[in-house]
């Protein structure tokens, strides 16, 4: 970056409209340059400095008129509410001669574009963001609520907070990025263990609580992924992989959630990886087209670890995923019957489970983890056929004649 603006390119500052603009930064600015200010125009809101540098004063509500002009600094004011186009179109390109320098100020709204730039500064990190304030190698980020401002009157922030919805104030005052969801999980009901469940049997020895292993799949696209890039790319559907112990204490301990946005091949072979981790051929995969391209490679997959691996088609029951995955997990998660193991997947399943069902979050992990029902009960269903068409049969359990 030049260290002076000797091009004599112009600095803008940009909010959702000129008139807020104006409000916002103009007599801020007649006050602050009035010594070195040559001309003004009001009605176009331009500022000529004597050293023939030009500030402007602009709204973003029709970027196409920002077009045309370099620029040496810019300040994006409310960027959240701006069209997305607006910094990646247009002002991003007018910056790039003298790779010129640019300040995002706003209020979250969701998990809009200002979120989506916010996460790209902290090292490509889910909300919220770990390294905010660290500097990085173009980017730095920095997370302030309200309670860091020290001009606001004693008690105004908690006299807001009894006021204002829960979504509101963490919005507003807490600068969350709030998404309209959370309404399905508590984060209270999220339960964690260090590993694997155990017990003490008969014998007073200290064993792991026995169960079925089962590998449930979300399948996303394969097409197009090198194609997407930035923001389109962090939108699209990840596929996800959850490894799930059922025990038979009808608890669930979730091991493993990958996730990720792979080929065909990768996809299958991650798949295969995944149940020959725990030693299962319980693997079920909503059925469809997606199902149809991968299961073919899952078996060739399987056959060079010489394993017979044949996943298991679940449907959606034409339910709407709301009503499924609440039906499938919400009494579970609220009684705590879900354990997970502590691991760096963590951070963005809490985001997932705090903010279903909101659309401007991913679900993959947590609609992934619905199948297990389906999953599970099938294959209870599968084991009583089997005993019922055997002429001789032994129970597996001599306790239950299961």
């Amino acid at each position: 970056m030049d260290e002076k603006n000797i091009k004599r390119l112009a600095v803008w500052l940009i909010a959702p409209t000129q008139s807020q603009a104006k409000q916002i930064f103009w007599n801020m600015l007649m006050e602050t340059l009035h010594g070195v200010i040559k001309s003004v125009n009001v009605n176009e809101g331009l500022i000529n400095l004597k050293n023939g540098v030009q500030i402007g004063v602009k709204g973003a509500d029709r970027p196409d008129t920002l077009r045309g002009v370099g620029l040496y600094k810019v300040i994006l004011d409310e960027f959240a509410t701006m069209k997305e186009q607006t910094w990646a179109e247009i002002i991003r390109p007018a910056l790039s001669d003298v790779k010129g320098t640019a300040l995002f100020i706003g209020t979250p709204a969701g998990r809009t574009h200002f979120y989506d730039l916010c996460a790209e500064a902290c090292g490509g990190e889910e909300f919220p963001f770990r390294s905010a304030g660290v500097l990085g190698e173009e980017w730095q980020a920095f997370h302030y609520t309200s309670l860091d401002n020290p001009f606001l009157p004693e008690g105004e922030v908690e006299a807001a907070r009894k006021m204002l919805s829960t979504v509101a104030f963490r919005q507003e005052y807490m600068a969350s990025f709030e998404t309209g969801g959370g309404t399905v999980f508590n984060r209270e009901w999220l339960k964690y263990a260090d590993e694997e469940p155990t017990q003490v049997d008969k014998n007073g020895k200290t064993v792991k609580v026995p169960g079925d292993w089962f590998v449930v799949v979300d399948l996303a696209g394969f097409a197009g992924i090198t194609k997407a890039v930035g923001y389109l790319q962090k939108r699209l559907d990840r596929t996800a992989i959850c490894v799930v112990k059922v025990l038979d204490d009808e608890r669930w301990y979730v091991r493993d959630i990958y996730l990720g946005r792979w080929g065909i091949k990768d996809t299958a072979q991650k798949i295969v990886d995944a149940c020959d981790s725990v030693k299962t051929m319980n693997l079920g995969m909503e059925k469809g087209s997606l199902f149809n391209a991968v299961a073919p490679e899952i078996v060739d997959c399987a056959a060079k670890k010489k394993v017979s691996l044949v996943p298991q088609p679940l449907s959606h029951q034409n339910e709407r995923k709301s009503d499924r995955v609440a039906w499938a997990l919400q009494g579970r998660f609220e009684h705590g019957k879900i354990l997970i193991r502590k691991a760096p997947w963590n951070r963005e399943f809490e985001d997932e489970y705090a903010n279903f069902p909101s659309k401007l979050v991913h679900d993959d992990s947590i609609d992934a983890l619905a199948f297990i029902v389906q999953l599970a009960e099938s294959r209870v269903f599968d084991k009583f056929a089997e005993a019922v068409d055997e002429t001789y049969w032994e129970p597996e359990d001599a306790v239950v004649g299961f």
